[in-house]
């Protein structure tokens, strides 16, 4: 899913000046207004690395605190409103960078770079394409990864910085910016028909997040929005101190939009990549990236004796059929929040309850012994899922854990091989646990109902008038209240028998 607008900036008045040079470059910033800057950043960067509370603050509390990063994120956004990246017509680079794949022995077969509205640029068949034909193969060298991150110029940040040094995906946006911003780069053709923005949160204006008041993504949101603006913060320090940066294209480039770009086109199309002697390592893969996602088979692959990607067809595609691949099992909270779309028939869909055995507990050490017994932890996000049976086994035994009384433990707790029949809904736990059970799951589930600022019926009434952000987070929620929807009418017929 490709372009959204950027969000626009408030301010009149140019704090910049153009760059000394004739052939175009950034615009620098004013000494004074360099300094403001920084003031800013500086700001930013105490209240995203404070030391967090002794007890896990409300959600009320982590919204104003995300509410204050945000302002002063505008206010940034504001005095670097003048530092644009550079821009380019996406439909006028589809001829280099077809070039561009041939060059770099990229092999692109049956398939062509189209526009579908909504969806974005994708890959559209060009002829009858067979289920398991090769559509797609990409040498490594073609591909930008951690390992061409640390021979840019970018190497010797990326081999002292601790954050680097274990973020892959972090180093990869790093890279990725560097790369669009250095006009003499190989990676131009490709880097110049990437989306200018994306639909990820990060885009998200407060009233818009606001919408997503009960869900669970909101408070994924708010610190994914927190760690960026932490992210965004540290490295313009070290790109503004650093002396060797001077030198570097990115130093006077890197402003907020610009990393929020960067880290938006890594989070949406990367992918791990089998390396030797590691545990692979994260990629951007030219022109597979372009395929949109479709419910099917994994259908990608790596050849270690070719050293390069390989994508198959999923399924069989006629002439004019927009070619797609299956981007592997992930519920809508986490193609939401780091791919930017929703897709509505997801069978992999899931919604998270975060549930956990007190310490208060009197019986709190036999109930995590038992659970720990069926690799469940005492406390975490447990999942309902789409279908009829909408309790995940994971969940099923928790809450039935989590219910039982002393003489119900003791039933349990000695026999590791009769316990993982708690896993199961057939299992005979006895009248009082699978009563409390259901009574239970029956009643989280209503409040979490409740929680939600709009109901299933007005997100589907509302949905055919929105547009942009609006659509694609009604379409969220309404995937996660149809769960909760058959999850409450499952639990009722449970309790009614």
């Amino acid at each position: 899913m490709d372009t959204l607008p950027f969000l626009s900036t408030m301010g009149k008045k140019s704090n910049a000046k153009k760059a000394g040079n004739r052939g175009g470059g950034p615009v620098k910033l004013l000494p004074q207004t360099r300094g403001q800057l920084t003031a800013v950043v500086d700001e930013v960067f105490k209240r995203c690395t404070k030391v967090p509370p002794a007890t896990t603050p409300s959600a009320s509390q982590e919204w104003t605190e995300y509410m204050e990063i945000f302002q002063l994120i505008e206010k940034i956004r504001n005095i670097e409103k003048d530092i644009q990246l550079p821009t380019h017509c996406r439909e006028e680079q589809v001829v280099p960078f077809m070039s561009w794949l041939k060059e770099r022995k990229i092999m692109i077969s049956g398939v062509e770079i189209a526009d579908f509205g909504n969806q974005g640029y994708g890959l559209r068949a060009v002829e009858d394409i067979k289920q398991g034909q090769e559509v797609i193969s990409v040498p490594y060298e073609a591909m930008l990864t951690e390992d061409s991150a640390r021979k840019s110029y970018l190497g010797p940040l990326i081999e002292r910085d601790p954050i680097l040094q274990h973020m892959g995906n972090v180093s990869l946006a790093l890279h990725v910016l560097g790369e669009f911003v250095n006009p003499q780069s190989s990676w131009q053709p490709y880097l110049r028909i990437l989306p200018s923005s994306y639909s990820t949160t990060l885009y998200f204006l407060p009233q818009q997040l606001q919408t997503l008041k009960g869900s669970p993504v909101l408070e994924e949101a708010v610190k994914q929005f927190r760690n960026i603006a932490r992210q965004y913060s540290y490295f313009y320090r070290i790109l503004q101190s650093s002396p060797e940066a001077k030198s570097w294209p990115i130093r006077d480039y890197f402003t907020f939009d610009a990393y929020r770009w960067a880290v938006s086109t890594v989070m949406t199309r990367q992918n791990r990549i089998p390396v030797k002697g590691s545990s692979g390592q994260m990629a951007l893969i030219p022109a597979w990236d372009m395929a949109n996602h479709e419910e099917g088979i994994y259908s990608t692959d790596y050849d270690d004796e070719k050293n390069c990607s390989v994508c198959l067809a999923q399924r069989e595609f006629k002439a004019g059929d927009q070619f797609t691949i299956y981007y592997s099992q992930r519920p809508n909270t986490e193609l939401f929040l780091h791919n930017g779309f929703v897709f509505k028939e997801n069978k992999n869909d899931s919604l998270a309850i975060k549930l956990g055995v007190s310490k208060n507990d009197a019986l709190h050490d036999e109930k995590v012994a038992l659970l720990s017994s069926l690799g469940l932890p005492s406390s975490g996000s447990f999942m309902l899922i789409p279908g009829p049976h909408p309790i995940s086994p994971g969940l099923l035994a928790f809450t039935r854990v989590f219910c039982m009384d002393k003489a119900s433990l003791d039933k349990w707790k000695d026999d590791g091989e009769k316990a993982k029949g708690l896993l199961h809904e057939d299992c005979d736990v006895g009248t009082m646990v699978q009563d409390k059970t259901w009574n239970f799951l029956n009643t989280r589930v209503a409040l979490l109902m409740r929680a939600y600022c709009t109901s299933l019926e007005d997100d589907e009434a509302a949905l055919p008038t929105l547009s942009g952000f609006d659509t694609l987070i009604r379409s969220q929620l309404i995937c996660e209240k149809k769960i909760l929807k058959d999850a409450a009418s499952y639990l009722s017929s449970r309790i009614s028998k």
